[in-house]
């Protein structure tokens, strides 16, 4: 049973103390917050809180609080991650959001971006990449990507069903995300989206 009395020595300084507080409630804390939390970052908020513990422990109410001092320090935390990452989220989703724009513009402009932007490398290792596909799956491809066909007009230039085009489509990008670099398949990505 947990004894009261290792508060006080915590207070004074006494390590051993305080690792037998730590042993004491790690797994209960952890246990409380890995539910509200993904493993990685429960192993984080914890540790956080009972770092927090050591290098206030002057400050520490000695009694019977301890126990919700520890567990309303972890739940505090868990709500700072979800803000934290949710604030990260937004921020990261208007940076995504103003280059799409910037990029849209770009490529909308009289001004032939697009070859700027691609490289001649880009352009032979995305040419190499198709002569491996198979030749209705690259020519899927180039009326999807290069043409900018929609799915349906594929289907009735080549008199196959839309179903086949799709799966096509969704066969050759699989292809070619493996195999370009992420940034070569972004570009990619923007050549489809914004044509």
């Amino acid at each position: 049973m947990f004894d009261v009395a290792l508060l006080s020595q915590l207070k004074e300084g006494n390590r051993e103390a305080f690792n037998s507080l730590f042993r004491h409630y790690y797994p209960r804390v952890m246990a409380y917050v890995a539910a509200m939390v993904e493993q990685e970052v429960a192993e984080d908020v914890v540790q956080d809180v009972f770092l927090h513990v050591w290098e206030n422990r002057k400050k520490l109410y000695i009694g019977e609080g301890f126990h919700s001092y520890l567990f309303q320090s972890a739940y505090t935390r868990c709500v700072d991650h979800y803000r934290k990452t949710q604030s990260t989220d937004k921020h990261k989703l208007y940076i995504e959001n103003a280059c799409l724009e910037e990029c849209n513009a770009l490529l909308k402009s009289e001004a032939s971006v697009l070859k700027d932007i691609f490289s001649k490398d880009f352009y032979e290792q995305l040419h190499n990449l198709l002569e491996q596909l198979p030749s209705q799956r690259r020519e899927v491809f180039i009326l999807t990507y290069l043409d900018g066909l929609k799915a349906k007009e594929v289907s009735e230039r080549l008199q196959i069903p839309q179903r086949t085009v799709e799966s096509h489509i969704y066969l050759a990008i699989k292809y070619l995300r493996m195999h370009l670099s992420k940034n070569d398949f972004y570009l990619l990505s923007l050549l489809y989206f914004f044509r």
